[in-house]
């Protein structure tokens, strides 16, 4: 018997101990190498799953900015219910609507202009200003007042005409041609193709139609009808 012990309890105690080491010397860490490779195959699974990924996430704010740009677009066709089949673009400031500033608004090919007033004649219609805003520039419009060239997410068609279903009424912004002033563009009357960048929805646009039906497109065209005698510039 061993001093300061009871008869019988070294034994067993002995016994416990190494049965016990022998459970904690079977367990393994892992080795570097194999956390590395673990490393390595998950980041080959998420580089095999981003772009999936980023395309979902495109594609759904693609359908966003088009389900705005159907609104804005049933808004401007009640609009132009009420004021004789035109929109805003052709109505003078007078009767509610923003004529007036179609020649000093950045204009592409004569057609397509950058033209907050047109949305500003209708700003009491709008539930919501941020449905005039494409999701993908996430830019935070608190009043239609706000709506400026500078921020501003849609083009407008100078010469639509209510009620007819194939001509182009507005189209996301990011046009590749130059933006210039009305009065620069010729006189005579052409169809013009639009093609969008990639700034956006990776080289595809939303147009929406006079009918109201939004088509995502690489491209679209336009016509630019003829136009009257170009003003004298004034001279100083």
């Amino acid at each position: 018997m061993r001093n300061g012990s009871h008869p019988g309890t070294g034994t067993c105690f002995d016994a416990h101990m190494k049965a016990a080491s022998g459970r904690w010397t079977a367990k393994r860490a892992y080795t570097l190498t194999e956390v590395l490779v673990v490393c390595a195959i998950i980041g080959i699974l998420a580089s095999m799953l981003m772009p999936s990924v980023t395309r979902t996430i495109q594609n759904g704010r693609r359908t966003r900015c088009s389900g705005g740009l159907r609104q804005v677009a049933l808004i401007m066709s009640a609009y132009a219910h009420e004021h004789f089949d035109r929109y805003p673009q052709a109505v003078p400031k007078a009767d509610g609507g923003a004529q007036e500033d179609n020649g000093v608004v950045p204009v592409s090919e004569g057609v397509m202009a950058l033209h907050p007033g047109v949305f500003h004649a209708m700003a009491n219609d709008f539930k919501s200003p941020q449905v005039l805003v494409c999701p993908v520039t996430k830019y935070w419009l608190p009043r239609v007042r706000d709506l400026a060239v500078s921020n501003i997410s849609y083009a407008i068609n100078l010469h639509a005409e209510a009620g007819v279903a194939s001509v182009p009424l507005l189209a996301d912004s990011t046009l590749s041609t130059r933006w210039k002033e009305l009065r620069d563009f010729p006189r005579h009357g052409t169809n013009v193709e639009f093609r969008f960048t990639f700034e956006r929805h990776q080289g595809l646009g939303n147009v929406v139609y006079g009918d109201c039906h939004v088509e995502s497109r690489k491209k679209f065209t336009a016509d630019r009808p003829a136009q009257g005698p170009a003003r004298r510039r004034p001279a100083y």
